[in-house]
């Protein structure tokens, strides 16, 4: 991955963050255990097709956690989420990945590859709510490493108003609650920093900390009764 300078200065961001990825052995039990400590409410999913994994979704407004297992173990080896969903369990880690929101991924791939940036192709994905409606999205990986990364990828949702994943209702114990900041680990945070700031713009609702690990570390949410951090 090429560090950035200048030359990606003009470099659009994408909207947000989007949601962060919970790795659990089991949906139904992963749910629990995030009821019973923090209060939040998870809502059913469905399923990846093709990709080996499915999910229940954590909805906070414009932001989501996603708890997510896989449920097909050959498919799932044969995607890259799937490949390191299974090594984020086996290692006993609690975020396998974050996702930042665009509206343009062509537009934000057409800078970043003009920064120097070599991009696999763009991936179609979608997924069945229980309701029969189907969500359907692309997504942009950035850093195709095979270690864990503190870098996100992009999503770009192709889903009526009203159907992101963060606006479901959902009752949380302290009311409504929303994503504070993502505080990601990283070996080297300089470099990181910088090349998440033009990626995200200089936002808070992200923190870049040294870490052993390149990796999202923490989550600070805030509710009603004040801050929920879940490490």
């Amino acid at each position: 991955m090429p560090d950035f300078d200048q030359s990606t200065r003009g470099l659009e961001p994408p909207t947000v963050v989007d949601h962060v990825l919970l790795p659990v052995g089991d949906l139904e039990e992963g749910a629990r255990r995030l009821r019973e400590r923090f209060g939040l409410q998870s809502i059913a999913g469905g399923r990846h097709p093709k990709v080996g994994t499915a999910n229940m979704i954590v909805p906070l407004g414009s932001q989501y956690l996603e708890l997510i297992a896989i449920v097909d173990r050959e498919e799932a080896e044969g995607s890259r989420l799937g490949r390191r969903l299974s090594h984020a369990l086996k290692e006993g880690q609690t975020f396998v990945a974050w996702a930042l929101r665009t509206q343009s991924l062509e537009g934000l791939g057409g800078k970043l590859r003009a920064a120097g940036w070599n991009l696999p192709p763009v991936i179609e994905g979608s997924r069945n709510r229980p309701d029969g409606q189907v969500l359907t999205w692309r997504t942009q990986d950035i850093d195709t490493g095979g270690e864990p990364s503190a870098i996100p990828f992009i999503i770009e949702w192709r889903v009526p108003d009203g159907l992101h994943p963060g606006e479901a209702a959902a009752s949380h114990r302290g009311g409504a609650t929303s994503l504070r900041r993502v505080v990601v680990g990283a070996r080297d945070p300089r470099r990181i920093g910088r090349q998440l700031e033009l990626l995200l713009g200089k936002s808070e609702l992200y923190e870049v900390r040294e870490a052993e690990v390149d990796g999202v570390v923490e989550l600070v949410l805030a509710d009603e009764n004040g801050e929920l951090v879940i490490s």
